[in-house]
């Protein structure tokens, strides 16, 4: 039990200690904050705030923060403190070691000092400071006219403002487009909240105010007309040319038969006809090599399960010295260290630890003969010259928009990053429409659409905000803009375009006529493929279509029909052309008369060959690297002015 007197004297030294922890606690709001601006006949805006602090604690004094946008300028006239004995004037001291002094701790930030370390601190204490500047650049012209769109408040502050007031005036010089109040006053102003004034202004004095100018209605609409007609001209310029050049003739397998397909398939090496078809070159290229060199009888294949993986083993029969371009390529690199025999696993052994890609070995050799074939000549760039330049020269004009202060971070951050996802889009698309040489008109249309919707939407906005003031664009932002949207349709329909010449789209078409013709037979439970033409269907990507009708369960009447093909041939007509077939199509036992199903286990043994092996993973030790974390903030919109506001 404790004593009642000592618990009374506990409580009375408890009580004393209480107002000590309260005033420990930080807190700050503004009781008011009185503005009275004045703007001058040059343009300028002098600024006196009136600014009643209310501390409570451990502060050391007030600071106010001031956004200036680039292109403006602030002049800093004098900070002063009121207090009854009249108004005294703060001066300026690096070290802020005494109280009213103020001191800049960088370009935009002002501090002064209202305790020392050695006194107590704060408790609901009232402090009143007058600071008095000028800002220079805070008027937008547009056209003809003006508009002051200031923050008179600052956003970037710790407490609330309690009582705000606003006190405009104008030169003469400046006439109002819109209704002005003597004094604006708000309550209750919570951190992060600003006052927004946005008044339009036309000047009827003499000479050039200083202002922020912006493009006109006039050039707002000129630029609208350049993004329409060049849009509609580049897309008009891309259909004519390729119509020209055969792009959008229709695709039809009516005309199609053995010897059509013996002139237009056939004659060229499978793999030749399956990278030329869809422009690309990938594992069907190299399955389709393996292919056609053992219906040639230069390799030998062997199809095992060991494990319950389907293998593949390959026998060279002939001589390699009479192989040349891809096709030795191959063969050196399956058939390593001089060997005639090889297999699945031999090849995944031997090359486990240096890696071995079979499409990247025989890519370059054999773009080189498709190139010839289709006189395309050297391989167009990914990205060319000129669509370097064009964004580059599109990210410096916005780029020097925002270190002139004529817009925020956000516009040209948005606009550049929309820009390049939109081009990588309609790229993309690009690759897959000159693939498809069966597309038409209202394909590419199609792949047009999101270069269209760029070009219409870039126009709305400037024609609905921008030439309406309602967004301010300074002529090199506005450039810009104009140039990513005519950009983004370069793009678009460079990445369309036929690449090669009017012969080399005629043979394309040929290709995807008989990969149609392939397609449609592959089909039929009677079909008028013929074994040797394996290799082009896995070429041509039917592959898959092929293996399904391999393994096609078939009656025993469909069997012995299929056995008397085989044996003595037949004829399909069927809408596609005549087709006479002396081999018949058994779906390929890789070179072997097989039953259905060979063609399965063939195919994907072949591709088992044909993947590309994975050195193992690089040993790396384990770093650890330091992160730092912090926060931006970054300044954008119409407004000028705010900034920040509150103690240190």
């Amino acid at each position: 039990m404790i004593p009642h007197r000592r618990l009374a004297a506990l409580c009375v030294l408890l009580a004393l200690s209480l107002p000590r922890i309260a005033l420990a606690q930080r807190e700050l709001h503004w009781d008011r904050l009185d503005v009275e601006a004045r703007l001058d006949r040059a343009g300028r805006l002098h600024v006196t705030e009136t600014q009643t602090l209310v501390f409570t604690g451990y502060w050391n004094g007030g600071e106010r923060t001031f956004d200036i946008r680039r292109g403006q300028s602030l002049s800093f006239i004098g900070i002063s403190r009121v207090s009854g004995g009249g108004v005294l004037n703060l001066k300026e001291d690096r070290t802020l070691s005494r109280v009213d002094d103020y001191a800049w701790t960088d370009a935009r930030t002002l501090r002064w000092r209202s305790r020392l370390l050695t006194d107590p601190p704060f408790n609901r204490t009232a402090m009143t400071y007058v600071l008095r500047f000028e800002l220079s650049r805070v008027l937008v012209r547009h056209g003809d006219d003006y508009r002051l769109d200031h923050d008179f408040a600052f956003p970037d502050r710790a407490g609330t403002i309690d009582r705000f007031n606003l006190r405009l005036t104008l030169d003469s010089a400046w006439q109002p487009l819109s209704g002005i109040q003597d004094v604006y006053a708000t309550s209750g102003l919570e951190p992060g909240r600003g006052f927004v004034l946005t008044i339009p202004l036309r000047f009827t004095g003499a000479g050039e105010p200083e202002a922020h100018e912006t493009a006109s209605p006039r050039v707002i609409a000129i630029a609208v007309a350049v993004i329409l007609g060049a849009t509609v001209l580049a897309v008009l310029a891309f259909f004519v040319r390729e119509e020209s050049h055969g792009r959008f003739v229709p695709v039809t397998t009516d005309d199609i038969d053995e010897r059509w397909i013996a002139e237009h398939i056939t004659k060229y090496p499978a793999e030749v006809v399956g990278a030329a078809w869809d422009d690309s070159i990938g594992k069907p290229e190299v399955v389709a090599l393996i292919a056609r060199l053992v219906g040639e009888g230069k390799l030998e294949s062997e199809v095992a399960p060991p494990g319950g993986k389907t293998s593949m083993t390959l026998r060279l029969k002939a001589d390699r010295s009479a192989l040349e371009g891809h096709e030795r390529t191959l063969v050196d690199a399956l058939f390593f260290d001089g060997r005639r025999e090889t297999s699945t696993e031999d090849v995944r052994a031997h090359y486990r630890e240096a890696g071995f890609d079979p499409v990247a070995a025989i890519r370059p050799e054999l773009d080189a003969r498709v190139r010839v074939l289709l006189e395309a000549g050297d391989a167009p760039r990914l990205i060319g010259a000129l669509g370097v330049l064009w964004f580059l020269a599109c990210a410096g004009l916005l780029w020097t928009a925002w270190y002139r202060g004529e817009t925020g971070v956000f516009l040209p951050l948005f606009v550049g990053i929309a820009a390049l996802v939109v081009t990588g889009i309609v790229r993309g698309a690009g690759v897959i429409f000159r693939s498809r040489m069966d597309w038409g008109r209202p394909a590419a249309l199609l792949c047009l659409l999101p270069a269209l919707v760029v070009a219409a939407a870039t126009a709305v906005f400037l024609w609905q905000y921008a030439g309406r003031g309602v967004v301010d664009l300074s002529p090199p932002a506005l450039l810009a803009i104009v140039g990513l949207a005519l950009w983004v349709t370069y793009n678009a329909i460079r990445g369309l375009q036929s690449r090669t010449s009017r012969t080399a789209v005629a043979l394309r078409k040929n290709l995807t006529a008989g990969r149609k013709f392939f397609s449609a037979e592959l089909r039929r439970p009677h079909t008028a493929l013929r074994d040797e033409w394996y290799p082009w269907l896995l070429a041509l990507g039917l592959g898959e279509e092929a293996d399904d009708w391999s393994t096609r369960r078939v009656s025993p009447d469909d069997a012995d029909r299929r056995f008397e093909q085989a044996s003595s041939g037949y004829t399909s007509s069927s809408g596609h052309g005549e087709v006479v077939s002396s081999g018949g199509w058994s779906g390929f036992g890789g070179g072997r008369s097989g039953s259905g199903g060979g063609g399965a286990a063939w195919s994907v043994a072949a591709a088992g060959m044909a993947a590309p092996v994975s050195p193992p993973p690089s040993a790396s030790s384990d770093s650890s690297s330091d992160h730092s974390s912090g926060s931006s903030g970054g300044g954008g919109g119409g407004s000028s002015g705010g900034g920040g506001g509150g103690g240190w």
